[in-house]
Formats: structure tokens, sequence, C-alpha cells
């Protein structure tokens, strides 16, 4: 089998983490990294990672890797740089037009048609027409709210409800996360951000969405709600101190009514101090449910996930706008021969 040929764009705390699960794969070759970062161009890969090449390094575009890659017929970037799918289109459509598929970290690349329409009929068009495949994917979204409650509704008929729960300890998590879910902040202060949309887990919605859409039913309704979660002792964290009272973190429910009469509800609990579990509950003729004690830690998983759904890209046919509905199980867990 000959060796996929990656490039790691975006080398944040996850595009590292990224990198790492890449130079392990036998079956992959990291050919570089692009990164905007000043302190970290033309550093060679090993300087952010050991098990990387020490003879790759990290530019400031792709163009600087066009003749290392055109060697290669199966390419595929792995791609981490943003949330929200209008600022990483530029990117990636720059990655499609050197040849690369793309998988992506990006939250609303999950399941943008709802959100984007007209975006998402560009991309698809797009990546069609330069033969490759974009597919966004995680673990939140990508997986714990959204492909594997779909799985877990194969097993049973006559649904009436779906309800997941993720619940995670932030203090166990990368800094920036835990300040994304607003760690430290008053509650006035994260009270206005919520007015303004500037806070809160990007993706609830497209994960929401695609299992609307993988069920096959019609959302008439979706309500939507965003809280602090407030800590309830004093919490030490490697950059900050907490009191009781600070806010440790955030709740985030959202749930759709449906024509067909089948609600979804998801819940994510995203704070310091509390107990890390991932629950799915699926009512119907049998009930299905599943419990995950200590949950699915995000960071190492996601990067798991970008890393499988690479290879899968790489070595199927399957073009355009893709998601998580759309690509085999089997594609996506082989490890190759």
């Amino acid at each position: 089998m000959s060796k996929i040929a990656v490039v790691s764009f975006g080398l944040g705390p996850i595009g590292v983490e990224i990198l790492k699960k890449c130079s392990l794969e036998e079956h992959i070759e990291v050919v570089g990294g692009v990164d905007l970062d000043p302190q970290k161009l033309d550093l060679p890969l090993s300087e952010l990672v050991s098990e990387a090449p020490t003879n790759r390094h990290i530019h400031a575009n792709i163009s600087k890797l066009q003749d290392i890659v055109s060697a290669y017929d199966h390419k595929v970037a792995v791609h981490a740089t943003g949330s929200h799918l209008p600022s990483v289109w530029p990117q990636i459509k720059e990655l499609l037009d050197h040849g690369f598929h793309v998988v992506s970290t990006c939250e609303e690349l999950l399941y943008p048609w709802h959100r984007y329409p007209e975006l998402s009929a560009e991309i698809d068009q797009y990546a069609q027409r330069k033969g490759k495949a974009v597919i966004g994917t995680g673990i939140n979204p990508g997986f714990v709210m959204d492909t594997l409650p779909l799985v877990a509704s194969t097993v049973t008929d006559g649904i009436t409800r779906i309800q997941i729960k993720r619940h995670v300890d932030a203090s166990k998590r990368r800094v920036p996360l835990q300040q994304k879910v607003g760690i430290g902040k008053t509650v006035e202060a994260f009270e206005e951000l919520a007015k303004d949309n500037a806070i809160g887990h990007v993706g609830l919605e497209e994960s929401l969405r695609m299992l609307a859409a993988g069920l096959g039913i019609t959302i008439q309704a979706v309500k939507a709600s965003l809280q602090p979660v407030l800590l309830e002792q004093k919490l030490s964290l490697p950059w900050i101190d907490l009191e009781i009272g600070d806010v440790a973190g955030q709740l985030q429910k959202m749930s759709a009514v449906t024509e067909e009469g089948i609600t979804l509800e998801l819940e994510l609990k995203m704070a310091a101090g509390v107990e890390s579990q991932d629950a799915i509950s699926v009512e119907g003729n049998d009930h299905v449910q599943l419990l995950i004690p200590n949950g699915i830690f995000g960071d190492t998983a996601t990067a798991s996930m970008i890393v499988n759904v690479g290879k899968s890209l790489a070595w199927q046919e399957q073009v355009g706008l893709v998601t998580m509905m759309d690509g085999g199980l089997r594609d996506i867990v082989i490890k190759g021969d």
C-alpha cells in the first residue's frame, strides 16, 4: 500500500496532537506543516513533536510544499485552524487547489448545509471539480453527540426521543478550551458574551442537524440555552486561581421538535471539576442506553479521528463535501494491510 502524503495545516494544541498521531502511522508520511505563527516558521516539525520528521519544516503557505507532494498519489491535509466555516473556507479552497483531500476540525463543517446552504453548495461543487473530498469531524462535534447516537439508533425502531449528555471536566483540557468555555470570567461578563453569541461551544446545532438528517426527520423548532456553571469550591489551575462563585464553565442545551414527533435533546456541560461522562439514550420499541464512564477525552481522541478519517479519504473514491454519515465505518477504522 502506497504511503499517504499528509500536511499538517494549523499547529496549535490540537494541530500538534494530530501531527503526533500522523507521525506514528506507518501508512502516512508527513511532508510538512503550515502555520502563520512567525515563531514556528522554518522550524523542523520535530521541534514541535519529537516523533515527526527532522527534515520536514513549517511554512507560511502550502505552495512551499508543492514540489515535495507532487511525487505522491494520495494527499491529505489535516486542517485545524478555526471553528467558523466562512473564515476557513479560503484555506480549504487553497488546499483543494494543490490537490489535497481535506479533513478539518472546523466545527461548522460537520454538517454545514443548514447554516450555510449556499456556501456548502459552493464547497461541494468546487471539491467535486477538483476530484477531492472535504469533511469536518472530531469528537464533539463529529462523534459523541451525532455519529455515535446515529449508530445506536439503528438497533431499534419506533424512536420517540433521543437524549445525549456530554459532561466534561474542563480543568483537564487544554487552556484555550478552558478560556473558550468561560473559566475565570465573572457571571456578568459571561452573560454579556452569551448575548452577543461570543461564547459557547461551536457545533452543537450542527450535531443536532446531522442527527435529524441521519434519521430522515424534519426539524420544526429548535430551543437553545446557555448559562454559566459556578464554582462550588476553590480551584487552582496552572494559569488562574478560582474562588467560590467564579465561572467554572458552561452548561449548554439544545432541543428540537420534529414533524415526526421525535424529540432530540442535547446537553453539553463543560466546566472545571464536573464528573466527565458521556451518555446516550434512544427511546423506541427497544430502549438503547450507552454510558461512557469518564467520557471520551476530546483532545487526543479528536486527533485519532482526524487521522483515521483522513486515511479513509485518501483510499476511497468519494469527492465533494461529505459528512460523517457518508463514509463507511470500515473505511474509517481500517488500519491498512
